[in-house]
């Protein structure tokens, strides 16, 4: 499909909107993995000062919202497809939508 200067300039700006939202969630998510490593106790099972069980169980729900909402938002604007694993494609890989 054919797009106009205008539209593929939309496209840009919705893609750089999708694009600091995914870094919005992607750079505390790993912030916490480390955190999680630096603040356990492994001698008395806790991290935070709470049972390790419970505090795993709530981060693997917190991953699994973020897995979720990355397959939501990491989209090409135009197509709609899955972008990939990469953080600054340059191009769709399926409709060739210039991102950048």
């Amino acid at each position: 499909m054919q797009y106009l200067e205008q539209q593929i300039t939309e496209l840009k700006a919705e893609f750089a909107r999708r694009r600091k939202r995914q870094f919005l969630v992607t750079i505390p998510l790993a912030a916490g993995v480390v955190l999680l490593r630096v603040f356990r106790d492994k001698e008395a099972g806790l991290i935070f000062g709470f049972p390790a069980s419970t505090v795993m169980g709530v981060a693997f729900g917190v991953v699994l919202a973020v897995v979720a909402f990355s397959l939501w938002n990491w989209r090409c604007p135009a197509c709609n497809k899955y972008l990939g694993k990469g953080m600054s494609p340059d191009f769709c890989r399926k409709c060739g939508i210039p991102l950048q």
